[in-house]
């Protein structure tokens, strides 16, 4: 017999708040049973796991209409179709994409975190999401109070 929860119950156990169990739900990516006795909302392990799966899916980026894709592939076993190949052809670009936004940024922090980011250049790590390289040596340097980029001011050394 396989062991049922509360919705409270399976949200706490997928990790999520009560209300996005039930947005869920209202997307039709859940569709726990019903008691026949009260008739209250029983979520199965298989629930949990696919409420964890939507929100993992969702912090990396995939919008909606992509995890419902995944699921129907995961429910149905749908073979990959040519249209479904463009879907992952694009979904694959602009995740390497995001994994070289995250690479860039991960080498600036590194940098701030090693102290490498202090002086008189521009700010390592919007230089990184704007995929440019900060300034350093004696052209970067400007007069003590001079305007820089955004309003900030430079300090002289």
């Amino acid at each position: 017999m396989t062991t049922t929860m509360t919705p409270a119950e399976a949200a706490r156990a997928a990790g999520v708040p009560l209300s996005t169990l039930r947005y869920y739900e209202r997307r039709g990516f859940l569709a726990p049973a019903r008691d026949p006795h009260s008739g209250y909302r029983r979520f199965s392990p298989d629930d949990v796991r696919r409420a964890r799966f939507v929100q993992r899916a969702q912090r990396l980026g995939f919008g909606m209409g992509d995890v419902a894709a995944f699921l129907a592939l995961s429910q149905e076993g749908v073979v990959a179709s040519p249209q479904l190949r463009t879907v992952i052809d694009a979904k694959l670009a602009d995740l390497d994409a995001r994994i070289a936004d995250l690479a860039r940024m991960r080498t600036a922090l590194a940098g701030l975190a090693d102290g490498a980011g202090e002086g008189d250049c521009a700010c390592p790590v919007e230089a990184a999401l704007t995929e440019t390289v900060p300034e350093t040596g004696p052209a970067a340097q400007q007069p003590e109070n001079s305007p820089a980029p955004h309003g900030r001011k430079v300090r002289s050394p």
